[in-house]
């Protein structure tokens, strides 16, 4: 059987990542050779804020790329771990708070009853189609870690294979 892997495509943290650290990349070498002779005043100044801008942003930039790196093997933890609950799918509706190229992405919102009577909210991804021709009236397959329901993964891309085979 072949290991299944989350699909999460080019997410705002590696694409924030990519480039803060492209730019503290070509900063710090610019402040270190970039020929501050012909600078009036102190040359040191110059290097200084170059150098140091550079650092700042590349440092920014590895921290999300590390913070990306980290939540795409959680997910995949959880998908190999193959601990899931099976959660009815209670809304489809827009996420109004995020807008790519004037269109609003879709949201599956699911709910899950545990044996205790409590019920759980499991959101989905951003999706840049409309989820409700392929996810009408079903359950989604939800990965959670143990009985600590605050980490999980909605598995819309299963789904999404089964309506379309």
């Amino acid at each position: 059987m072949e290991k299944r892997k989350a699909k999460r495509g080019l997410t705002e943290l590696l694409m924030a990542g990519a480039i803060f650290s492209g730019v503290g990349i070509v900063f710090i070498p610019v402040g270190i050779f970039v020929g501050s002779e012909n600078i009036e005043g102190n040359p040191f100044v110059f290097k200084a804020v170059f150098c140091g801008l550079g650092a700042t942003v590349l440092i920014i930039g590895v921290l999300c790329l590390y913070l990306e790196i980290r939540q795409r093997d959680r997910i995949n933890r959880l998908i190999s771990s193959g601990q899931y609950i099976m959660a009815e799918i209670s809304e489809i509706t827009m996420n109004y708070a995020v807008r790519v190229n004037s269109r609003h992405p879709y949201i599956v919102v699911c709910r899950y009853q545990d044996m205790y009577g409590n019920i759980h909210l499991f959101k989905s991804r951003n999706l840049f189609f409309d989820p409700a021709t392929i996810l009408k009236d079903q359950m989604v397959r939800v990965y959670v870690d143990g009985e600590d329901f605050n980490h999980y993964y909605m598995d819309i891309d299963e789904m999404q294979k089964v309506c379309l085979i």
